[in-house]
């Protein structure tokens, strides 16, 4: 099916309105979008698009997909919907999730935390920024940082935490000094595989 990204765009500027159909008047295509939005895992209730973080910002990936300017999706989103749609794939995956974590003396915030099996991953969520490798490098050590401020202090049954670094885009860096750079396209597939691996990443 062939959906103009234009369109894709035209539905992120109206997302949040509360407009039900989007402001497309035809209903013809206003259906055909849905079915092309339904092909796609965005979630559909009742012939409508569910208004949620996870929708939106699974739009927005697919608009890139389709050919959409990725500095133009990137500005039709927030750090909000971008720590949420994370959340989500890691409560689905059966993690206890926290967001906007904060630590004092000194004082810290980690985006989000996701807890199962007495393993922790910390997340610091980038957005949409294309990082060079030493901006990368300093990211990285942060949370490192961070991690370890975190199992020091925390008072939850954790055995390890493990550092991780969510982009909105991918930017050519699978790890950083051991520490998983993973793009939110990824971030299902990282979490599927994470038991087979994670003996080989930074952990504290």
């Amino acid at each position: 099916m062939n959906i103009n990204p234009s369109l894709l765009i035209y539905i992120l500027d109206n997302f949040d309105s509360g407009i039900e159909n989007f402001g497309i008047v035809n209903n013809d295509i206003f259906n055909e979008m849905l079915f092309f939005l339904s092909l796609n895992n965005i979630k559909i209730k009742n012939n409508k698009v569910v208004i949620s973080s996870f929708n939106k910002l699974s739009i927005a990936l697919l608009a890139i997909r389709k050919g959409a300017d990725i500095v133009k999706v990137c500005c039709k989103i927030n750090w909000h919907d971008f720590e949420l749609f994370s959340s989500e794939i890691m409560k689905y995956h059966g993690y206890c999730v926290y967001t906007n974590f904060q630590l004092k003396s000194p004082r810290r915030e980690i985006d989000v935390i996701g807890i199962k099996s007495q393993k922790a991953l910390l997340f610091d969520c980038k957005h949409w920024k294309k990082n060079s490798l030493s901006a990368l490098e300093e990211i990285v050590e942060k949370q490192k940082e961070r991690s370890m401020l975190f199992l020091q202090k925390s008072k939850m049954k954790i055995a390890n935490a493990f550092p991780v670094v969510l982009t909105f885009l991918p930017n050519g860096f699978e790890f950083v000094d051991d520490v998983p750079i993973v793009s939110i396209d990824k971030l299902n597939s990282f979490l599927l595989d994470f038991d087979f691996y994670y003996q080989n990443i930074f952990k504290v």
